[in-house]
């Protein structure tokens, strides 16, 4: 089986040519691969091209300018928030002459490195595209600040771990809260309340969580359920912004039911959720008056 060619990168939104020259020699590095939108900026900060390329070349390392290649895609390949489409830029003709001069450049025996302006390696270009695009005919390692590099299979790895837990994490969060509202909605039925709506949504960020009535009066409650008090209590996650976005759901739910002329209040339901033995559920009526003061009023608590 034929042994895999080795290409680096590394990026630094701050480029200068003795750091990088400190990080490329020890790898037998001699030739690097500018992928940099075209800069000006002095030495020192942000290298520009033809600085790079006279002190680069005192050290017989090789400089070629990658910019028409993979420093600037066409729109076309880009999504509605400017992000570059890997499956669009890929097939671009000025994209596939850059993987074809790196891999001529390969056979002619250069250690190529590719660098561009980016630190965060897992946002950038030689990571999203053209690490991936040659990870199964090169091994590439990306090269860190500190001397040490990672691979690009192994950091893909490590995002897709991170990815998956941040959905993990999402999902138990969402299901939480809906166990949350069951919760507060029960609690609500059994403390003599009409509900009348759930989930009443103006538009995101303006929802209301449970609307119910008793003794002639309509209460708009706001559910915050939390698996532990860790990061603070849940009815705290009720700042000023979200009461501002409750106050406006309000206002235009009462104008749709025409009922204005009814009384209201602002409650809130604050759960510690363990699990389906283990909750504390503490009831904040009317939060209004004591908001903008100081604490909340005295909570109800049942569990």
């Amino acid at each position: 089986m034929e042994q895999k060619s080795t290409i680096y990168t590394y990026g630094n939104e701050w480029m200068r040519t003795d750091e990088l020259i400190r990080l490329l020699v020890p790898y037998g590095i001699n030739c690097v691969v500018d992928c940099r939108p075209a800069t000006n900026t002095p030495m020192g900060t942000n290298a520009s091209s033809m600085d790079l390329q006279k002190i680069l070349k005192c050290h017989n390392i090789f400089y070629l300018n990658f910019h028409d290649h993979f420093g600037h895609f066409p729109q076309v390949v880009t999504d509605k928030r400017g992000n570059i489409v890997y499956e669009k830029a890929i097939k671009t003709d000025s994209f596939l002459k850059g993987i074809e001069r790196i891999r001529n450049g390969i056979k002619k025996g250069f250690a190529i490195c590719i660098i561009d302006d980016k630190q965060n390696t897992s946002k950038s270009t030689r990571f999203t595209l053209i690490g991936h695009f040659l990870k199964d005919t090169c091994h590439v390692l990306h090269i860190y600040l500190n001397g040490g590099k990672i691979s690009q299979e192994e950091l893909e790895h490590r995002i897709n771990e991170n990815n998956l837990k941040r959905k993990y994490n999402k999902d138990k969060a969402i299901k939480i809260g809906q166990t949350g509202e069951e919760l507060a909605g029960l609690y609500l039925i059994r403390a003599g309340f009409h509900i009348l709506d759930r989930n009443w949504n103006l538009h995101k960020g303006c929802e209301l969580d449970i609307i119910a009535m008793k003794d002639n009066k309509l209460h708009f409650i706001e559910v915050k359920t939390r698996s532990s008090d860790k990061h603070g209590e849940p009815q705290l996650a009720i700042d000023k912004k979200k009461m501002r976005h409750i106050t406006k759901a309000i206002h235009e739910y009462r104008y749709r039911r025409h009922l204005f002329n009814m009384d209201y209040q602002i409650d809130s339901i604050a759960i510690i959720y363990r699990t389906e033995e283990d909750y504390e559920l503490r009831h904040f009526p009317d939060i209004r008056p004591n908001y903008y003061t100081t604490n909340y009023s005295l909570p109800y608590k049942n569990h």
